[in-house]
This record gives C-alpha cells, sequence and structure tokens, in this order.
C-alpha cells in the first residue's frame, strides 16, 4: 500500500483494476470533465449511489461505486496546486466522507485485514490534508481497532480505540469495544507470563505441577523439597 502515490485510487486497486473502473465510467454516462465542479458534482452522485447499495447490504457493489467517485476526486499534483484554499477544502472533505464509506463497507462485509488497511489510508489523508474533523477520525480509530480485535490483535486494538475515545469521549459503541479489548489484552497477557515462566522451568519443575496423585509428579515434589531443605542454611546456636 503506497500512501504516498499520487493517485489515491491506487492505494485501494492494482493498475488494471483502476483502468476497468475508468472504462466502467466513460461506458456508463460518468465520463471525468475538466471542470472542477462537474467533477465534484459527478462523485457526490457516485457516492449516493454507492450508499444506496450499502443499505441493500451489496458492499462489493458499493465499493465499485465508491471506488468511481474517487477517480473523479483524483487530481494530479500540478491540478491541486493552483487551487484556491476553499477548492482543496472541498474535494479533501469529499474524499474524506468516500474513504469512510469504503471502511464501512469492508467492515460490514467482515473483512478485517481490509477495513484495518482502509482505515489507516483514511487517517493519513486526514493527516496529509490536515483536517480537522475528530468525528471521522474516531470512525476510523474504531473500525481499524474493531478489525485488530476480530483479528485477536487486543494490544493494537486497545492502542487504536484509546486514540478513538479521545476523539469522540464517552461514545458507548467505542467504550463497549475498547472495555472487550482491555480484557482480551489482560488475557494475552496471562497467557505470555505463562508461557515464559514454562520456559525458565526446569523439567524437574514442569513435572511437580502435574497432579498429586501421579507418582512423577510427586517424585519431582519430594526431590525439590529435599534440595529446598538442604539450602537452608542451619540455625546458628546460642
Amino acid at each position: 500500500m503506497d500512501f504516498d502515490n499520487e493517485s489515491l485510487l491506487r492505494c485501494f486497486v492494482t493498475e488494471e483494476e483502476q483502468k476497468e473502473i475508468v472504462e466502467w465510467c466513460k461506458s456508463n454516462d460518468h465520463e471525468r470533465s475538466d471542470i472542477f465542479e462537474y467533477r465534484l458534482e459527478e462523485a457526490d452522485k457516485l457516492k449516493d449511489e454507492g450508499n444506496a447499495l450499502y443499505k441493500q447490504g451489496e458492499c462489493e457493489q458499493a465499493r465499485h461505486r465508491y471506488y468511481a467517485a474517487i477517480w473523479h476526486l483524483d487530481f494530479d499534483i500540478g491540478q491541486q496546486w493552483n487551487m484556491m484554499d476553499h477548492h482543496q477544502l472541498d474535494l479533501n472533505t469529499r474524499k474524506l466522507k468516500v474513504l469512510s464509506n469504503i471502511c464501512a463497507s469492508y467492515m460490514k462485509g467482515k473483512d478485517w485485514v481490509k477495513t484495518k488497511e482502509a482505515a489507516d489510508i483514511g487517517l493519513r489523508h486526514i493527516q496529509k490534508a490536515e483536517l480537522k474533523d475528530k468525528d471521522a477520525e474516531a470512525k476510523f480509530y474504531y473500525r481499524k481497532g474493531f478489525a485488530n480485535l476480530q483479528r485477536g490483535f487486543s494490544e493494537d486494538a486497545v492502542a487504536c480505540l484509546k486514540k478513538a475515545d479521545e476523539a469522540k469521549p464517552s461514545d458507548p459503541e467505542i467504550r463497549s469495544a475498547l472495555k472487550e479489548a482491555s480484557r482480551g489484552q489482560k488475557e494475552d497477557q496471562k497467557k505470555s507470563k505463562a508461557v515464559w515462566r514454562d520456559k525458565l522451568l526446569s523439567q524437574e519443575e514442569k513435572e511437580a505441577q502435574g497432579p498429586i496423585w501421579q507418582p512423577k509428579s510427586l517424585l519431582a515434589r519430594l526431590r525439590l523439597s529435599f534440595r529446598a531443605c538442604c539450602r537452608r542454611k542451619p540455625l546458628k546456636s546460642a
């Protein structure tokens, strides 16, 4: 994933897939205009089409519309260089909304790897565009954290969900996920400590932890007790 790619669309799709999206746009009355306002309007239409498909549960088709919208919003560096500040803000705000929808569609489809990747792209866009949108930031961190939680990475999940909570304090959905991730993190830490403790034990010490009714375990316990007694220093006489 190349965050510094000039094309935002190429962060999501291959070059061949991008060509297919462009051909689809051209064949379905979604030509890309040279006029700034027209391109934003076309992106809005495609985003709305994607939202309708998303509500119907057609996540893959919805993403296709979102990708098409991104293609319309993909202005190269030279084009953006001459933009007025309010035009740049309009462009970056629209990109942010489409990125959020792409991330949501992956999350709805329970594709946790892609959810996390889309969230990373969204957070990177917020940073590079210097956008001040705490709500969007919270959504991306929440989705990234939730995706990490579902993949079993509780420590990463806690870190992301804490950032989501900072961006949007007291949100019940974020708090609930953070509580679940914190429980998972504690369990992982206990398991990790147990693994390291076992690695530091001798074979005899491991055997001594077995059931007392097993001769091997009982014998190991007696040997350890005997050694401990031998190591004790004798009491000095008065």
